[in-house]
């Protein structure tokens, strides 16, 4: 025992080590990590000096509206170890984490099916990319949905599951705008089985969500008013583009019924929410959430995996549809055509609207 004890310290002060001179040697040429530069790092700044991250002066920024922290408290304590340090060094760290966070989601899609050496290449998408160049958690929220998922799915209902689930669900909420649509089916499908892990998950989450809200509930107004500002800015919606290509506005309400109708049926249809139904919820997600942006497209890495492995054609369609659409006036990768193109071939390719497709990737 204390041999193995000694091992795992030796190889913690080692990779230590190795952070910190990588860290050094890199802080002087690493790109500026936009969203990291401008509102992460100095939102813990100013906790760890004592003021209210959330009414704290955030200054200019290149972009219509100055930024502002949003994100519920807890998430403070993921950037706590990087405000300890001086800003090029914690940018680095910051980018190696978000590297390791994605890793470690694509390392879970093992229960997806998705295995071999060109996983890692997943991390080269271009949403992927864009995560990493802006500094934004949604890698770190991917990885909660994945543990989540496969927590619920495979895994015996015991304590320690339970406190793995309360883990997951709070990086889930580092995101409302994303995470409240991967939490709500999943504490429903835990209800439906009457899963005990659920006292475990109420109770904790209600005490931690009620701390934050008891701290942050004088600012939330404030807060609110200044998102509903910056959403019609910022958000990559189904509504951003129908006004790009001047479409009706009821045009987006009928496609997120059409979205949620499909969903549902797929669940009735399979008798059960099947690995292959999530990979698609988590890019419909994009498709429904009133805010969104470019990096949250890293959502679609579990669908575009299962494309790749197992629907090579489709996922060929999906890079020309894509490609041609990159050629009009408004083309965007983080525009809401992309996920919309790639679950509806993931729809076709699962024979979820017609006959079920013989070569579909596990379910489970």
């Amino acid at each position: 025992m204390m041999r193995r004890f000694a091992w795992w310290l030796g190889g913690i002060l080692l990779a230590a080590v190795v952070l910190a001179a990588v860290a050094v040697f890199a802080a002087p040429y690493a790109p500026t990590l936009k969203d990291f530069a401008q509102t992460f790092y100095p939102a813990i700044r100013y906790t760890l000096s004592g003021q209210n991250p959330y009414t704290a002066s955030y200054g200019t920024a290149v972009q219509i509206i100055p930024p502002a922290f949003f994100n519920p408290a807890w998430f403070l304590l993921i950037l706590l170890p990087f405000g300890l340090l001086p800003f090029p060094e914690a940018q680095v760290l910051w980018g190696l984490f978000l590297i390791v966070a994605t890793q470690a989601a694509v390392w879970q899609l093992r229960a997806w099916g998705v295995t071999g050496v060109w996983t890692p290449l997943l991390l080269l998408l271009p949403w992927s990319l864009i995560t990493f160049l802006y500094g934004q958690p949604t890698a770190v929220i991917l990885l909660g949905a994945l543990v989540a998922i496969i927590q619920v799915e495979q895994r015996p209902k015991t304590n320690r599951s339970g406190l793995i689930l309360l883990l997951a669900f709070l990086l889930l909420g580092i995101k409302p705008q994303l995470g409240v649509w991967i939490t709500a089916p999943l504490l429903l499908q835990m209800m439906w089985q009457r899963d005990r892990r659920l006292w475990l998950v109420g109770i904790g989450g209600m005490i931690i969500v009620g701390g934050t809200l008891w701290w942050t509930f004088p600012y939330l107004p404030d807060l609110i008013d200044t998102v509903q500002q910056i959403a019609p800015h910022w958000r990559s919606t189904l509504e951003r583009e129908l006004v790009l290509w001047q479409g009706p506005m009821w045009l987006a309400t009928a496609v997120r019924l059409f979205v949620v109708g499909v969903m549902v049926w797929w669940a009735y249809r399979a008798r059960r929410l099947t690995f292959s139904w999530w990979a698609a919820w988590l890019t419909a997600i994009l498709i429904l959430t009133p805010y969104t942006r470019a990096y949250d497209g890293i959502l679609m890495i579990p669908l575009l995996a299962q494309m790749i492995r197992f629907y090579r054609w489709y996922f060929a369609a999906f890079v020309g549809l894509l490609t041609l659409y990159m050629f009009t006036p408004n083309g965007e990768l983080g525009s809401a055509a992309a996920s919309l193109t790639a679950w509806v071939l993931f729809i076709l390719a699962n024979g979820v609207v017609g006959k079920q497709n013989t070569a579909a990737a596990p379910t489970q």
